[in-house]
């Protein structure tokens, strides 16, 4: 049940051709094995799965450390780092109303890297866009992602990472992850690391406050990937009942009505109940969330933030006729065209100092900014750059490495927005509302702009890295949360 390649530690592992001939028909041979067993009993399996996964990345982890040269935080660094990542948290639900934990926190709206989970966590953990760190797809091909799971290239195992860098500074480390993908991308990364198949906020929390109750007089840096809004969303009863989701609708908890601008009565209102399940989720996490600070220290440093939004209908035309999704879906979910539900994400903080400089705040800056408290701010080549620093104003952010359909890449610049797609052969421009909440406008650019954010843009993906596929065990687990 291997997928990690290797020695399982989520690095490049340096093989002959024999070898890796060899290590692909035996992934073959599991994979089609595993395929065949029933579902209840791959469920039965996926336990002593997840147990083997978490004990490998351990073990990659304090190999890797074995290398780690020793670092000296800051006068004033942080004794406790605690970095909380909502899958699939668009900046808007962060609201007085419906996230007041969050909203009473929240510093910024930032850009994600990527419009789905492996790349923008990578980019988060490095400071760098996918393009430079290759932890990306490598083909500008329509894509086979929507009926056959390939993942992109992991870090090299020489190269570094922010848990990494707090490590060998003297902190303890742990990776907490509810599901499966962002795992694959950061899994050894952390001296103890979490897996699940698609656990709820409590439970991983839980076994967080678990391990970080008995570590209080050290320090710590902890990673916690929380997948409450990803599909299949399903909070606790009171939470559909405070936002009225009628839970009869068929499938509401999953994506149905993927492709119709409109869609009639019926789609009309599973749409509007969707929407409101996704906000009975995320006040759901909201409030776990104020329960773990209250189990935290007061001088902890604490950041929470998405990975990428989620887009719910709010411009389903404009996708559907210029940009093509492979599963298909327009529209709606992430890991397609990003549109602003699915490329803003909120920043909130806690114990960090941060100002605003004047330019739009970007997840590749989570690194630069956690490095400059630690004190180790030239320990990492990142791309981004620290907000306690502010970030400036003329800098562009970048959207790139969609997973559906071909690659899509957007830059920021002036309150304006291109997105381009070289296979698609499209480009849109749009004029950015001040408002996160409102959907951006469709609009001819001005001609400084257009060609600045046109020179801006990275280069396309050219096949140079391999990709994987997952084993069958993994990928059962992924298809259920519905990346297949």
């Amino acid at each position: 049940m291997t997928d990690r390649g290797g020695d399982g530690d989520g690095g490049a592992r340096e093989a002959s051709d024999g070898d890796e001939a060899s290590g692909s028909a035996f992934d073959d041979v599991t994979r089609r094995l595993v395929q065949r067993l029933p579902y209840g009993v791959k469920r039965l399996l996926a336990v002593p799965y997840n147990h083997v996964q978490r004990v490998r990345a351990d073990r990659a982890f304090a190999r890797r450390a074995r290398e780690f040269q020793s670092l000296t935080p800051g006068a004033d660094a942080p004794r406790h780092v605690v970095c909380v990542v909502v899958d699939a948290l668009r900046a808007d639900v962060v609201d007085a109303e419906t996230t007041p934990f969050l909203a009473d926190r929240r510093v910024a709206s930032a850009v994600t890297p990527s419009p789905w989970t492996f790349p923008a966590v990578t980019s988060l953990a490095t400071g760098r866009y996918p393009h430079e760190h290759g932890s990306m797809r490598q083909s500008d091909d329509v894509d086979r992602g929507a009926t056959d799971l390939v993942i992109p290239p992991t870090l090299p195992d020489h190269e570094r990472t922010l848990p990494e860098v707090f490590a060998a500074a003297g902190y303890d480390t742990y990776g907490g992850f509810a599901f499966h993908m962002p795992f694959f991308a950061l899994g050894g990364r952390f001296a103890t690391n979490r897996v699940y198949d698609d656990a709820p906020a409590d439970d991983v929390l839980g076994d967080f406050l678990d391990w970080f109750d008995g570590r209080r007089d050290g320090r710590t840096f902890s990673y916690v990937h929380l997948g409450d809004l990803h599909e299949p969303v399903d909070p606790p009863a009171p939470y559909w009942d405070r936002y009225d989701v009628d839970d009869s609708i068929e499938g509401i908890r999953r994506w149905r009505f993927r492709e119709e601008a409109h869609p009639g009565h019926e789609g009309e209102r599973y749409r509007d109940h969707r929407r409101r399940l996704y906000r009975a989720a995320a006040t759901h996490v909201d409030d776990r969330l104020a329960v773990l600070r209250e189990r935290l220290p007061d001088d902890v440093a604490l950041l929470v933030t998405g990975d990428h939004g989620e887009a719910l209908w709010e411009q389903t035309s404009l996708d559907r006729r210029t940009f093509h999704d492979s599963r298909p879906a327009y529209g709606i979910d992430h890991g397609g065209t990003p549109f602003e539900a699915i490329a803003r994400v909120p920043l909130a903080m806690e114990g960090v100092d941060v100002r605003s400089g004047g330019g739009t705040p970007s997840l590749v800056d989570v690194a630069p900014t956690l490095l400059d408290a630690l004190g180790q701010m030239e320990a990492l080549a990142t791309t981004g750059c620290s907000l306690s620093r502010g970030v400036p104003g003329d800098r562009v952010p970048l959207v790139e490495a969609a997973r559906y359909g071909h690659e899509k890449k957007a830059a920021y610049r002036d309150g304006w927005k291109l997105v381009v797609s070289r296979g698609d052969d499209a480009a849109v421009g749009f004029d950015l509302p001040d408002d996160p909440g409102t959907t951006a406008r469709e609009a001819d650019l001005p001609a400084d702009v257009e060609a600045a954010l046109y020179d801006a843009l990275p280069p396309w993906p050219d096949g140079s890295d391999p990709e994987r596929r997952v084993s069958g065990m993994a990928q059962q687990r992924l298809e259920d949360l519905g990346y297949v």
